[in-house]
């Protein structure tokens, strides 16, 4: 029986077939049809046109980047299963502690160094992590899951190119991945590549909409309504920015920021009774999710 990270269930299941955010969502509290490659070679092709070369990302996944997608995984291997489960269960230590072990023993396991990678990338240390998926990916460059969380050190590193060249990778080896163009769309928006944002947040929505339904699909739907929302109001169009963040926070209620930014549209409309209601909503969420007015965000 292997263990396959995306659901974090002890059973296989085709490769891309469960999306990353539902592991994001459970694991670190924040991830097809063949039609879906001709998708992905469209956001592609903007990652290869940028400045930034997407085969310099580093030397061990630049090299891992001509691996046919026939030959990568996404299952860990079944004697890693415990571990997973002990990074699930909260605190880091005892699972770091296995590891370590693991990799004075044997220090090409590749797998063995993505977890503990993924311990630090759950604590936020994302330079930390940043290393060890160097070693994941040097040492198991089938195992397709490391470009997808090395793209996210990268990002929050503030290396935007190079984070927008390892979830590229990871979605010529794995189809279909919403989040991987989730993330292409937030590097986009970022970087004030409007059109490109909004074509790479199109397909993330998709890409989850093409999957069976899973916990956390419709949270998903919603922040990526929501940064089409966030776009559109950066264009201008109010309109398909309200009608936006109101689907944004009808699929996810607790998205307290869209909330927040539909009020402050629907003043500019001139709908002063929506906006309240928005207002209102927007207090209700924080509630929920414990972030109160003001809170750091």
């Amino acid at each position: 029986m292997q263990y396959v990270l995306h659901l974090v269930y002890k059973v296989e299941i085709p490769v891309g077939s469960i999306p990353l955010r539902q592991f994001i969502d459970e694991f670190l509290d924040y991830r097809p049809t063949p039609k879906w490659g001709m998708l992905a070679l469209g956001v592609v092709a903007f990652v290869l046109g940028c400045d930034q070369n997407p085969d310099s990302t580093t030397k061990n996944s630049g090299e891992s980047f001509n691996i046919p997608p026939s030959s990568t995984t996404t299952a860990l291997r079944s004697d890693l299963g415990g571990v997973l489960d002990l990074l699930r269960s909260g605190p880091t230590g005892a699972a770091r502690i296995r590891l370590k072990k693991l990799l004075d023993q044997n220090p090409t396991d590749g797998q063995a160094a993505f977890l503990y990678g993924l311990s630090l990338h759950q604590e936020k240390r994302y330079s930390e992590a940043r290393a060890y998926f160097d070693q994941a990916l040097e040492h198991a460059p089938d195992y397709a899951t490391t470009h997808h969380f090395l793209g996210w050190c990268l990002f929050y590193e503030g290396e935007l190119g190079l984070a927008r060249a390892s979830f590229s990778r990871h979605t010529k080896l794995v189809e279909g991945e919403g989040d991987d163009y989730f993330a292409m769309g937030l590097i986009a928006l970022e970087q004030n590549h409007l059109a490109e944002a909004e074509d790479s947040f199109e397909i993330a929505l998709q890409c989850f909409e093409a999957l069976p339904a899973f916990n956390g699909r419709d949270r998903e739907q919603g922040k990526t309504f929501a940064r089409l929302g966030e776009l559109a109001d950066v264009l201008g169009n109010l309109d398909l920015a309200a009608e936006r963040l109101s689907k944004a926070t009808e699929l996810f209620p607790d998205h307290y920021e869209a909330w927040h930014r539909l009020a402050a549209i629907e003043r500019r409309r001139g709908n002063q009774d929506a906006a309240a209601q928005a207002a209102e909503q927007e207090a209700a969420a924080r509630n929920r999710v414990g972030r109160p007015q003001g809170f750091p965000e």
